[in-house]
């Protein structure tokens, strides 16, 4: 049965969002609440504002009740407490960043293994349907376009992480009856209230804007990256959790693969005194890696937004500050 059936039939309850207040998860709740097959529920966020986004809670919109739990994922007394009458996770939480991993793998292992270990239980406990947010850090560098049967070997403690989780959430599926679906996410850009800048369009477009230069490192220009827009992100969250049929299965979600170059010439298409400096500075974070995302094409969705969608919003909303002569 459907997620919509269910709601049609009155058997759904509760809709719980791990890390709801953070970049994703704060255009989710929003989004569930303008979608028809939600109204009337209640939407419960876990949080426990690791990155301080309370702005995510500001002028939320009517529709579905909000509920906001201030907890943690590794904490079973907030588990208890926030699962109450839940049948559908959107299972967000997680500690991000690639690179800063290296400088912080105890807490990374902590929250994305320990602490997804414990939602999946408590999924399975409370017979939940599970939305895993997942990523495209799993892959590590590729030279070719890899689909989800591609074999995984992540170059981070957080790609480590998420595929450690992944594994985890697949046997309890064969063993212990859980339902859910998995998401892999290319690096998300575009705007939310729970704005992030730590990754490059959203990073590049905040100092265009500022009329700070873009810093290319030479050795980037030969790379290339799967997006993916928040808004079709948050739409593939919602498009899984009503089809029974992906249970059990990986999606890559992606918008587009694009070069470092593409993404700064989206930035001064829309900001056209934005600069570039070429560096011959090493990037730390040297992967290049491009996803084939057809498998959930072929289910339905088709992701609506490009690089340029993304670069224009988040310009639109900096145009109150302009660079001090």
């Amino acid at each position: 049965m459907s997620y919509g059936q269910c709601c049609k039939k009155g058997g759904i309850m509760a809709i719980l969002i791990t890390g709801g207040a953070g970049y994703i998860g704060s255009q989710l709740m929003r989004d569930l609440a303008a979608d028809p097959r939600f109204q009337g529920q209640t939407v419960r966020i876990l949080d426990n504002m690791f990155r301080e986004k309370f702005v995510s809670y500001w002028d939320l919109p009517k529709g579905v009740t909000f509920e906001a739990v201030d907890g943690d994922i590794r904490k079973e007394e907030d588990l208890e407490r926030a699962f109450r009458d839940v049948t559908l996770v959107f299972d967000l939480a997680g500690i991000t960043n690639a690179p800063l991993s290296f400088e912080r793998k105890e807490l990374t292992k902590e929250v994305n293994v320990d602490g997804a270990r414990k939602v999946l239980e408590h999924c399975v406990k409370n017979k939940a349907f599970l939305v895993y947010a997942s990523s495209a850090s799993v892959y590590g560098p590729t030279k070719e376009l890899v689909d989800e049967s591609y074999p995984c070997n992540p170059a981070s403690p957080y790609g480590s992480s998420k595929i450690e989780a992944e594994k985890m959430i697949l046997e309890a599926c064969k063993t212990q009856g859980l339902k859910a679906v998995i998401l892999r996410l290319g690096t998300v850009y575009g705007w939310s209230i729970g704005m992030r800048f730590d990754t490059v369009v959203d990073r590049f477009t905040y100092f265009a804007c500022l009329g700070q230069p873009l810093t290319v490192w030479e050795s980037a220009l030969q790379e290339a990256r799967p997006y993916a827009h928040i808004r079709d992100v948050t739409a593939s969250l919602l498009f899984v959790a009503n089809n029974d049929k992906m249970n059990g299965e990986i999606y890559n979600v992606i918008s587009a693969n694009c070069g470092i170059q593409e993404v700064v010439d989206a930035i001064k298409k829309h900001k056209p005194g934005a600069k570039s400096i070429i560096t011959k500075t090493p990037n730390l974070n040297q992967l290049s890696y491009r996803l084939n995302s057809d498998k959930i094409k072929k289910e339905g969705f088709v992701p609506k937004y490009s690089m340029e969608d993304g670069v224009r919003e988040m310009i639109e909303k900096f145009n109150g500050i302009r660079q001090m002569e």
